[in-house]
């Protein structure tokens, strides 16, 4: 048992243990991905269950990016943005789900959910819940947790305005939430963050107290979230083109995520889908402009 109570708290967590249909997702994603340490689950999928009509989520923690099997830009790609993902499907016990499947290095996840990263790409996504569907040992689960602890206190130092006070949980992670969201081009509303707080908020109560406890130090100061909404964005269309490339239809996949999220509806011209690095700069102003991002 570790002697940190937050990372105690991330490793049951992450030790819960997932459905067949989601094992037998893994599997499928790592016969594609060599090199492959840890395989995560997060997302609405965990929070719902797996289902024929949606897309999980799954991370694939490698040893490094040239075991992975992937062409040499992609793993230049992956080095200097990570992740690199890609869209799959499988047959499950639950029928034919798809997935998206992110690769990062073990390495780079633990900087990256680390107080060392500016941008909260990372450690704003692994604050929330995440599973652990298989590992290759013991050392990787505890580096895991310690990865998500550190994302934790990471999250509560950067988005907390103020020392944080007892029960002050509701307002405290959909505030912080937000902050993140704004600093990423996003379709869904401001409303997701409270949405997200809701459905897991005992939890988040719980981690909010461990928190609390462990006497974390703000430093969110508003010019850094300035910058890191300027940063977001250039990130953020920087991995909408790396997705366009990395996705088998990836210009329908991006547009399909839209119109999930923010309801508007952009369709394709055959010749964007076939010449996607130019068709991509006209159907991204384009679905700005229609309010898709935010």
């Amino acid at each position: 048992m570790s002697a940190d109570p937050i990372q105690a708290f991330m490793t049951a967590e992450l030790d819960r243990t997932v459905e067949p249909a989601t094992a037998a997702l893994a599997e499928a994603a790592m016969a594609r991905v060599g090199g492959v340490r840890a395989v995560l689950f997060y997302g609405s999928c965990l929070r719902d269950g797996l289902a024929t009509d949606a897309v999980a989520d799954l991370y694939l923690l490698t040893d490094g990016y040239k075991s992975t099997g992937q062409a040499p830009w992609a793993r230049m790609a992956n080095g200097l943005l990570a992740p690199n993902v890609f869209y799959m499907e499988a047959e499950t016990p639950l029928g034919h789900i798809a997935a998206k499947a992110a690769i990062v290095s073990v390495d780079d996840f633990v900087r990256l959910t680390g107080p060392k990263t500016f941008h909260s790409y990372f450690w704003a996504r692994f604050t929330q819940p995440s599973a652990v569907v298989w590992a290759n040992g013991q050392d990787t689960r505890q580096a895991l947790a310690r990865a998500f602890a550190a994302a934790a206190r990471t999250f509560a130092a950067e988005t907390a305005e103020g020392p944080l006070v007892p029960g002050a949980s509701d307002q405290f992670w959909p505030a912080g939430f937000q902050k993140t969201y704004a600093s990423e081009l996003r379709a869904e509303g401001p409303e997701r963050a409270e949405i997200l707080y809701r459905a897991d908020a005992d939890r988040y109560r719980a981690l909010y107290d461990l928190l609390l406890a462990d006497g974390i130090e703000p430093r969110g100061a508003p010019q850094r979230w300035r910058l890191r909404r300027i940063q977001g964005k250039f990130l953020s269309v920087a991995r909408l083109a790396k997705a366009i490339f990395t996705f088998e239809n990836g210009v329908d996949y991006v547009l399909w995520k839209v119109k999930r999220h923010s309801g508007v509806h952009i369709e394709a011209k055959p010749w964007q889908r076939r010449f996607p690095l130019i068709g991509a700069p006209g159907l991204a102003f384009k679905v700005w402009r229609a309010g898709g991002f935010r």
